[in-house]
C-alpha cells in the first residue's frame, strides 16, 4: 500500500501539471463535505465544522481561475448532519476579468447504518445559484461560461455513502437541474481575439444532469497525523447541452454528453484539536469531447483549512 500511495501522489502531482481536465461539476457537488463521508471521520465529541478552502486552477486558452469557499457542517443528533457551503469564483484571462458570488449549497445526511465496520447514509439537498451568468468584462462585452462564477440554475442534490472499515470509501450521486435562471448571451462573434473560438457559444445555455461514482481509500501513516486518500471519480453528464441560435431556436451542442474519470489524491494534516488542513490534486484520464459549462481545467489545487468545535 505504501508503495501504491506513493506512485499515486506522484503520477497526480506530475500529470496534474500538463493534462487537461474536466474538473468536478461546475456546480460542485462531488466536493461537498456530506458526500465525501468527513463526518463519519471526525471526534464524536465536537459537532460543528467550519471550513475554509481557496483552490487554483487554469483552463481553456490558459485562463486563471481562484476560487474560495466557506463551509459550515453541524451533527444534529446522532444520525442527522447538515450542511451549507457558500462558493465565489475570479476568472482571468485575455477575454476579461470576472469575480462574482457563485452558489450556496444546503444539504442534509441521514446516518441509515452505523456498526463497526460499515457505516451507510443518504444525502438530498438543493444548489441556489447567486447570479444569471451572464457577467461582462470591462468593454461591456458578455463573458463566456468559462469565465462566470455560477452556472446560473438551480439544482436538486442526491446522494448515498458507503465507509467500510474505516478505510474504503464509495459514494454515488446525482444533480439534476429544475430552475433555469442562466441568461448568458455569450456568442464567439462579439470578440475579435481568434483565441475566442475555442469557446462554445452559450446564449441562454441549459445544461443536463450529472451523475457520479467514486471510490476512495483512506490511509494513515503510521505514528504520523497524516492522512491521504487516492481516489477515482467518474462522472457522467446525461445528454448534449443546448443554446439559442440567433434566429431564436434551440440547437444541441455535439460531444457535450459524456463520461469523464478523474484520478485524484487527498493529503489532510489532523491537529491535535482535530482541526485539519486538507489539500487535493486531481488529474483526467477520460474527459467529454466539448465542455461549453467551461469545466475545462488544468494544474488543479486546493487548500482547506477546517475548524471543528
Amino acid at each position: 500500500m505504501r508503495k501504491f500511495t506513493l506512485v499515486f501522489f506522484i503520477v497526480s502531482l506530475c500529470t496534474s501539471c500538463i493534462a487537461w481536465a474536466q474538473g468536478c461539476s461546475d456546480a460542485g457537488f462531488c466536493s461537498l463535505s456530506s458526500l465525501k463521508v468527513e463526518a463519519e471521520q471526525t471526534d464524536s465529541a465536537k459537532n460543528n465544522f467550519i471550513a475554509i478552502g481557496i483552490g487554483y486552477s487554469q483552463g481553456l486558452e490558459q485562463t486563471q481561475y481562484i476560487n474560495p469557499y466557506l463551509e459550515y457542517s453541524r451533527n444534529a443528533g446522532q444520525l442527522f448532519f447538515v450542511q451549507a457551503k457558500l462558493t465565489a469564483a475570479y476568472a482571468n484571462g485575455f477575454a476579461g476579468k470576472n469575480f462574482d458570488a457563485g452558489d450556496l449549497f444546503v444539504t442534509g445526511t441521514y446516518r441509515a447504518v452505523r456498526t463497526r465496520n460499515i457505516k451507510c447514509g443518504f444525502l438530498l439537498g438543493i444548489k441556489v445559484s447567486l447570479n444569471a451568468s451572464n457577467n461582462k468584462n470591462n468593454s461591456g462585452v458578455v463573458l463566456p461560461l468559462d469565465y462566470q462564477s455560477s452556472i446560473g440554475t438551480h439544482d436538486v442534490i442526491a446522494g448515498v455513502y458507503f465507509n467500510v472499515k474505516k478505510n474504503w470509501e464509495f459514494n454515488a450521486g446525482f444533480q439534476v437541474p429544475v430552475i433555469n435562471e442562466n441568461k448568458n448571451t455569450f456568442s464567439p462573434a462579439n470578440f475579435t481575439d481568434e483565441r475566442i473560438n475555442a469557446f462554445a457559444p452559450t446564449t441562454h445555455f441549459e445544461r443536463k444532469s450529472d451523475g457520479l461514482i467514486r471510490v476512495g481509500y483512506s490511509w494513515k501513516f503510521p505514528k504520523s497525523n497524516w492522512k491521504i486518500k487516492p481516489n477515482l471519480l467518474a462522472i457522467y453528464h446525461f445528454g448534449n447541452d443546448t443554446y439559442e441560435m440567433p434566429n431564436g431556436e434551440r440547437a444541441e451542442i455535439k460531444n457535450s454528453e459524456g463520461l469523464t474519470i478523474n484520478g485524484g489524491l487527498i493529503a489532510t494534516y489532523i491537529f491535535k484539536n482535530s482541526n485539519q488542513l486538507e489539500c487535493v490534486a486531481a488529474t483526467p484520464f477520460v474527459v467529454r469531447e466539448v465542455r461549453p459549462d467551461g469545466l475545462t481545467r488544468s494544474v488543479v489545487f486546493n487548500v482547506q483549512y477546517k475548524i471543528i468545535f
